[in-house]
């Protein structure tokens, strides 16, 4: 059967969702004029609210994705009405202001900084339940303190204001007829047990354990006999990501036509009973780095940060159910955290051989540089950052039986984050497969201090005594009286030295294969010198770190965007 999008779907008024709606205002009429009149207790009153309440989120849910009005513009009005209507039950939840949270929450799901209900997931199992239980106050709290200057929240402040003081003024009302432990059971004490339920059904359970940022795996669907209907087919939260503007009475039916994508695409679907697939919980997809099209995007916990030098530093990262990233040595990734107020990305090489089982990346200050101050400064074990790749062609594959061949090195400062992911590489390759390969890394740097992973190096170095071979280079040297000495920066004459010199590890130069990684400079000096010695551009290859950015050119134009 072809797969079908939301838009193949009625898109007309959801009548389903508008019956709803006014079967919950008729019950709601009949609850109250029952208490009223003492027909029932006020426990039972209680346990209808809840239900009440949990039934009516469904109606609120789909009136911030425009799910019952869709393209009827007469309707529009009405299904904000609906959604105002079941927010008041909860108090302290105005509609306009929870439709821009959860917007924000699909916009960046599972993302620690930007996604709103992910600071409602806790990291243990009593955490998770109070933040389910609070889970209203908790939205106030992050609004308060996190969303305090965000524009589009603050749109949405007038409405607020109106929701609190119709709230206030009817709570207020009741306690003054006498009402005020009817208003705690049947109003306050359902609205929390409500939005317990919620949270852990709608946000614990579908997302937890909140590391995976694809929309493919940043959610999960759970089967169960019977689950459907007691959900209003929201245990479908997988499919109401992919197709947020699909209608809840349509999540079966649109998880039925797309299962086997769901299943290429990687995504988490787990079954209750029988078990047929990965119990509840299970799903590798959900606990594990799970990649579309080669690509991870994750939030990851740091697990140690390592002090280099006085401007650069080592970060390691937790692994998912004692895995990591699949990535090949020389390959980086980009690392993106939220910095006053401006979400900043920037790429960072990682400094391991895959075979190491762990991703770490080295990160050296840059001037004015917002991210990598940051990282260097204010960074600590325990935080979060958005970790996205691996990315590069800049690579080497042991499987390629043309790096068989030895390899030259050549680095300058920070170049040799990848560089060094590309000798620990080789080295456990030839030393796996019993081949005569060698490793010579030539190392450029200003002074001796600015040598990164010099106790790493030093350990190869070791490790390997007859396959690695050091190169140190220092264009501003200092002795240990800090006088300077005799600068020995990379040129041609001293390169073609090194690759000429008579050493056991090099012997057969043109055989070789060369990696060079850093500033232009460096590419310049080392290009021109292999030029020279006839070696083959196919045994070369380069990254040049650069901070050029292109001139955009074209005409200008100016954008508006409206809001539906």
């Amino acid at each position: 059967m072809t797969t079908k999008a939301w838009t193949d779907y009625p898109t007309d008024i959801a009548w389903g969702t508008v019956s709803l709606f006014v079967a919950l205002v008729i019950t709601y009429v009949g609850l109250l004029s029952a208490i009223y009149s003492d027909i029932i207790s006020l426990f039972t009153a209680m346990l209808v609210s809840t239900i009440l309440l949990y039934l009516g989120f469904t109606v609120a849910h789909e009136a911030v994705h425009g799910n019952i009005a869709h393209d009827v513009s007469w309707m529009k009005p009405v299904e904000r009405l609906m959604g105002w209507t079941f927010t008041l039950p909860f108090l302290i939840v105005p509609f306009g202001l929870f439709a821009k949270m959860h917007n924000y929450h699909h916009a960046f799901t599972n993302d620690s900084d930007r996604d709103p209900e992910h600071q409602n997931i806790g990291d243990t199992w009593i955490e998770e339940n109070l933040h389910a239980l609070t889970l209203p106050l908790n939205y106030l709290v992050l609004i308060a303190i996190r969303f305090r200057n965000d524009p589009v929240i603050a749109a949405t402040h007038l409405s607020s204001l109106l929701y609190f003081a119709t709230t206030l003024s009817m709570s207020a009302a009741l306690i003054i007829m006498g009402y005020g432990f009817e208003l705690l059971v049947v109003g306050v004490i359902p609205a929390f047990i409500a939005s317990f339920i919620l949270g852990m059904l709608f946000d614990r359970i579908t997302h937890t354990p909140k590391h995976q940022q694809s929309r493919h795996q940043s959610n999960r669907r759970y089967l169960f006999s019977g689950l459907n209907f007691l959900t209003l087919g929201q245990n479908h939260y997988l499919i109401h990501h992919r197709y947020p503007r699909v209608s809840g009475y349509h999540y079966q039916r649109g998880f039925n036509l797309i299962r086997p994508s769901l299943a290429k695409s990687n995504s988490a679907i787990e079954v209750l009973l029988p078990r047929t697939n990965s119990g509840f919980g299970e799903s590798p997809c959900a606990q594990e780095p799970s990649r579309i099209d080669g690509i991870h995007k994750l939030t990851l916990d740091v697990e140690r940060i390592e002090q280099l030098t006085s401007n650069s530093v080592a970060i390691s990262f937790a692994a998912l159910n004692g895995k990591t990233i699949n990535f090949k040595a020389g390959q980086y990734v980009t690392v993106t955290k939220l910095i006053a107020k401006q979400s900043i990305t920037r790429c960072y090489s990682i400094c391991q051989a895959p075979s190491d089982g762990r991703l770490m990346i080295g990160v050296k200050r840059v001037t004015d540089g917002q991210l990598s101050n940051y990282l260097n400064d204010d960074l600590k074990v325990g935080d979060k950052l958005t970790v996205a790749g691996p990315f590069g062609d800049f690579i080497y594959d042991p499987a390629n039986k043309k790096n068989k061949s030895s390899l030259v090195l050549i680095a300058a400062g920070s170049g040799i984050t990848r560089l060094l992911s590309i000798a620990k590489a080789a080295l456990k390759n030839s030393t796996n497969l019993s081949i005569k390969q060698s490793v010579h890394l030539i190392y450029v740097n200003t002074n001796s201090s600015d040598v990164m992973f010099h106790h790493q190096l030093a350990e190869l170095q070791g490790e390997y005594p007859e396959k690695f071979q050091l190169t140190h280079l220092f264009s501003h040297p200092y002795n240990v009286n800090n006088k300077t000495q005799k600068s020995t920066h990379l040129t041609e004459g001293r390169l073609l030295g090194l690759l000429t010199a008579d050493s056991s590890t090099h012997a057969d130069m043109k055989g070789c294969q060369y990696f060079i990684c850093g500033p232009k400079g460096l590419k310049d000096t080392v290009t021109m010198t292999l030029s020279n010695l006839r070696i083959s551009e196919d045994q070369v290859f380069i990254e040049e770190f650069s901070q050029t950015l292109p001139e955009p050119i074209g005409e200008l134009h100016q954008l508006a965007i409206a809001e539906n």
